[in-house]
């Protein structure tokens, strides 16, 4: 016989995982099934994980929420109140502060597997959900009626709706036809960790140049020494030399795509060139199933928002789910599900759209652009309301309009 939930989240990533904690504490019942066996080792400072996130002050709200943010260690974790970002074919400059925007930081950064880690230990302590792990999907049917679930082992589950958290490569939305729109950014980010010279002073550092997009993202510092996390988006062909390099002239590279400001003392991690490509569902929702998360939409990098779109993704399903839920709604209905779509869909497409607006912008070296978008930058710097309303946007705090 099968076991009975109201919802079966696929994937327990940092988004599924989520997802699944806050509508377990919203009284339902909760499978979350995934192909690894939720173990997300953790490196010991200061050698901190290559993939780390921005977490904006909505999600680490949404997370204090669950109860995961409190079980992270308060040292793994890097607040940063200032961003400094200039085109290094130019004058432009921009920053922004924290304070001036009346908030405590800006956000903060931590480690995906830090974050994983604290997500899981709170899922295993909520009574409404069951874990499966190392588990995955032989087979599933859905409908309106609800949706019947068969995993490899040959446990059959049945729920009133599925939650697509599988990722940006996700098999559920390939196996459910989900139409989307898709294209290559023509470029791979390099990421790893690093010591550098002096403190990063809690700022996020980035500059759009000849070398590529660069960030340089603060870490917790570690006995007076000084770490950062590095995403530097070029082409391809561009990719494939800087990974060939040594360390030590990767280093010498980065020190002056940097625009000198930092000297880089040495690799604390491997280096990882990943491709990026943008990626978004023509539609979130059919009958009993919801995509969030990468499985939905996959964004360049260089806003650091791909985690807090996702994130966003979560708290409005929870509200929807658990709304329907109080009203004795199907979970599974399209008419249900697609309120989820109404409430997120334009937030992301637009901040899709404006993430390939910028790169297209700043990946152009033509003298007369250049120009123009470091007076345009030059202005935007001069604007304290613009950049406020910036900052909001991107602390999850108002949305596009």
């Amino acid at each position: 016989m099968a076991k009975q939930y109201d919802v079966i989240v696929v994937g327990a990533g940092m988004v599924g995982a989520l997802a699944g904690i806050l509508l377990a504490q919203s009284s339902l019942r909760v499978a979350i099934i995934d192909k690894n066996d939720g173990y997300y080792p953790l490196s010991t400072p200061p050698s901190y994980d290559a993939r780390v996130s921005a977490i904006s002050s909505q999600s680490k709200a949404l997370l204090e929420s669950s109860g995961a943010w409190q079980r992270i260690d308060q040292n793994r974790l890097a607040a940063y109140n200032n961003m400094v970002v200039w085109d290094g074919l130019g004058q432009g400059y921009i920053d922004f502060n924290a304070q001036k925007a009346a908030m405590p930081e800006l956000g903060h950064l931590v480690e995906n597997n830090v974050l994983c880690d604290a997500l899981i230990a709170q899922a295993k302590q909520e009574s409404n959900i069951d874990l499966y792990f190392s588990e995955t999907l032989e087979s599933h049917e859905l409908s309106d009626a609800g949706v019947k679930v068969a995993l490899a082992s040959g446990l059959p589950l049945e729920a009133q709706t599925l939650i697509a958290a599988d990722g940006a490569l996700s098999l559920l939305r390939t196996q459910n036809a989900f139409d989307t729109v898709e294209w290559d950014y023509g470029h791979h980010a390099i990421v790893a960790t690093l010591e550098i010279d002096r403190s990063h002073e809690n700022t996020a550092w980035q500059c759009f140049g000849e070398e590529g997009i660069l960030a340089f993202l603060p870490l917790p510092d570690v006995d007076n020494r000084h770490f950062v996390s590095i995403v530097w988006s070029v082409p391809p062909k561009e990719s494939d030399v800087l990974m060939a390099l040594d360390n030590n002239t990767f280093a010498t590279r980065l020190h002056y795509a940097i625009g000198k400001r930092f000297k880089v003392l040495g690799l604390t991690t491997k280096r990882y060139a990943i491709p990026l490509r943008q990626r978004h569902a023509k539609q979130y929702v059919k009958s009993g199933i919801a995509l969030i998360g990468d499985a939905a939409h996959t964004i360049h990098p260089l806003a650091g928002q791909g985690a807090n779109l996702g994130f966003g993704d979560v708290k409005a399903l929870v509200a929807v789910l658990t709304k329907a839920h109080k009203r004795g709604e199907h979970l599974g209905q399209s008419r249900v599900l697609r309120r989820f779509q109404r409430a997120r869909m334009l937030d992301n497409i637009a901040m899709a759209a404006g993430m390939e607006s910028f790169k297209r912008l700043f990946a152009s070296q033509n003298p007369i652009i250049v120009q123009l978008r470091n007076m345009g930058m030059t202005g935007f710097h001069n604007s304290p309301a613009l950049k406020q309303k910036l900052v909001a946007r991107a602390a999850g705090l108002s949305s596009f309009s």
